[in-house]
């Protein structure tokens, strides 16, 4: 397994609650004024980018055909996603795995 930090447009629904349900850690990171998009940024755990990928797609209600990844880049080992901009909040499951080779 590799750590991925991965970032993309969402758009939100006029009513009701966010559309997809990811465990891992994610934040709402900032937004455009012009369209009404969000930009989301989520660390996750897969074996490759394809896998990562499929990992948003699969988080959705309802599979969108596509998503307007921002990007998608690969991060050390020992990496974490949480920082001061991005804080850890309970329900973010993450495995620390510093230790791997």
């Amino acid at each position: 397994m590799k750590n991925w930090w991965i970032s993309w447009w969402y758009k939100l629904p006029r009513k009701g609650p966010w559309t997809f349900e990811l465990h891992s850690p994610w934040w709402c990171s900032g937004g455009r004024s012009s369209d009404g998009m969000k930009s989301i940024c989520a660390a996750v755990q897969a074996p490759d980018e394809a896998a990562a990928l499929e990992i948003i797609y699969a988080a959705y209600d309802k599979r969108p055909r596509d998503i307007d990844f921002r990007f998608v880049e690969a991060r050390p080992n020992d990496w974490s996603p949480f920082c001061e901009r991005f804080p850890h909040a309970d329900w973010m499951q993450w495995e620390d795995r510093q230790n791997d080779s």
